[in-house]
Parts: structure tokens; sequence; C-alpha cells
């Protein structure tokens, strides 16, 4: 049979809990005082520096717009220059397109056309179409100097020159007369913006 507990023996186990909540309780919360007590000086000044450049960056927001403002026209001033074409066959039907006239006020021959697999680069396109294309040196300068100048980017990737010797038949002499021709294989890419997923 169990005993009565004393009055006495009730404060004394009454104390002891409240100790042990006390102490197994009370010690997270006297580490978090004592470190911010050593290090207090240390976190104010870190939290003081962040606070400053908050500061700094609020004060900046009018001059920080400014500057979207000029980037985001720089940028459109640049995307004009873009293939026209809303897909990738489209930007590189518009390319040959190009290229065609391009070369016809050069009085440079195409003989060939292929449009090569297009190439991601960031957030554009690039679409390369490759030509093979004859005609003396002269023509072949014309036609590199007036895709430079096109209003539409148009870079040259790649070319290959080589001479190329053709007969032709001079009617006066009833003779035939050897030419020298320059064929050149010649990559231009043009950009337009990529397909957004």
């Amino acid at each position: 049979m169990a005993r009565a507990i004393s009055g006495r023996e009730r404060v004394m186990l009454l104390v002891a809990v409240i100790a042990l909540v006390a102490y197994f309780g009370a010690r997270p919360l006297l580490q978090k005082v004592t470190f911010l007590g050593r290090r207090s000086g240390d976190r104010l000044a870190d939290q003081m520096t962040v606070i400053a450049g908050y500061r700094t960056a609020v004060g900046r927001e009018g001059l920080l717009k400014a500057e979207v403002a000029t980037l985001d026209a720089k940028i459109g001033s640049y995307e004009g220059a873009l293939l026209p074409g809303a897909t990738p066959p489209l930007a590189a039907a518009d390319l040959q397109t190009l290229l065609k006239a391009v070369s016809e006020r050069a009085g440079l021959k195409i003989q060939s056309e292929k449009i090569l697999p297009h190439v991601k680069r960031g957030s554009y396109l690039e679409i390369p179409v490759q030509i093979v294309a004859n005609g003396d040196i002269r023509n072949l300068k014309e036609f590199l100097v007036a895709v430079d100048a096109s209003r539409v980017f148009v870079a040259v990737k790649d070319l290959a020159i080589r001479t190329v010797k053709r007969r032709q038949f001079v009617p006066e002499t009833r003779s035939y007369v050897d030419l020298n021709d320059l064929q050149a294989s010649v990559t231009l890419v043009g950009l337009t913006h990529a397909e957004k997923e």
C-alpha cells in the first residue's frame, strides 16, 4: 500500500521539477543570450551595412529605370536587323531572297543554295544558308561588300574559293577560249527570334 506524500515532500518534488524544467528549457535561451552579448557589435555592423545597401538601391531606382529604358531602346534598334520571318523556314527563305538580290546586283551567278540546320544562340536562332556561286574576283568582292552593308544582319561564317576553268566558244574566230572563273562556296548566317517555349 502506498503511503501519502507529506506536504514538505510535495514542495521539494515541485521545486525539483521546476529546477529541471528551468535548466533544460532555459539552456538554449541562455546560449542565445550569451552569443548575442559576445558578437552583437559585429552582427549590428553587418546588418547596418545591408540596410545601407538597400537604401542606396532604393535611392537609385529612378536611375535604374532610365538605364533599363535606354537598354530596351538599344536592343530594339539591334533587333531591327533580325530576319523578318516568324519561323526558321520563313527566316531562311527571307535570307535566300536577300542573297539572290545581292548576288544579281553584284553580277555573281548562284549555282546552288542549301539551307543548313539552324542553331540556337540564347534567345535567338542562327539561320545558315550555303550558296555556291560563280563569277570573277570583282563580283565576289561586290557581293561581300553588299552583304556587309545590308540593313539585315548577315555574317559570312565560312568561305571557300577555287578556280574553275571553262571553255567559251568565240564565233569570230571559230575557236574556244579557256577562261578562269572563281567558284565560291559561302555559308552566310542571319539571326531571328527563337520560338518561345
